[in-house]
């Protein structure tokens, strides 16, 4: 088997179907759905690439993982996720994480809501908050170079329509969220130079359908 097809396969397709998945207007559980379920097996499939590295090149597992820690935050990170999902406390405390799902709004002058995706945050114990679509392109990058693998795969996270709306609102689909008693949103504010900042609008009308 090749292994640009397995990393295809394995990372690339789901995290374009999570891609996909997330610019849709669903309301979700923030620690629950398939959403959660999807970012554990990305998260792990992107860190298994230590040990595939290591069976093809005939290196230690503990020293290439080390090697792959200082080199990429990234790639840290993915693998500080798929450990905590495995085994919820992990040995080192700066390690320590968890992650949610957030429906982010951008909010205009009017006072208007404009869905913008759902994302997925990490809160890591010594990393902060990061962005879970925006971290791991970054590792999905690091181990194509250093896997030497032959893709041609731009990773770009996906937005909903430009259209705003007088209300935010979402709609519930049992296929992704088996269960719902609480979403979590975000809102986001334009600057002067366009980009998108946290925000806090003095009226939220938000709706679930």
């Amino acid at each position: 088997m090749k292994p640009e097809l397995k990393f295809l396969n394995d990372i690339i397709r789901p995290w374009d179907e999570l891609n996909a998945l997330l610019a849709e207007w669903y309301a979700f559980q923030s620690d629950l759905s398939a959403v959660t379920a999807q970012v554990t097996a990305i998260s792990s499939a992107i860190k298994h690439q230590v040990d595939i590295l290591a069976f093809e090149k005939g290196l230690k597992t503990k020293k290439l993982q080390q090697e792959v820690d200082v080199e990429s935050i990234a790639a840290r990170l993915m693998s500080d996720v798929s450990d905590a999902a495995k085994h919820v406390v992990l040995d080192k405390p700066a390690r320590q994480n968890s992650i949610f799902v957030a429906a982010m709004f951008e909010v205009n002058l009017e006072g208007n809501f404009r869905f913008l995706r759902n994302g997925v945050f990490i809160e890591h114990a010594s990393l902060g908050l990061q962005d879970f679509m925006l971290v791991s392109i970054a590792a999905i990058e690091y181990w194509t170079r250093k896997r030497n693998l032959q893709i041609s795969w731009v990773g770009a996270v996906r937005e909903g329509s430009a259209e705003f709306f007088m209300t935010a609102f979402l709609y519930f689909n049992l296929k992704f969220c088996i269960n719902i008693d609480s979403t979590r949103i975000m809102c986001f504010s334009r600057d002067s130079m366009g980009s998108l900042i946290p925000f806090s609008p003095s009226e939220v009308r938000f709706e679930v359908r």
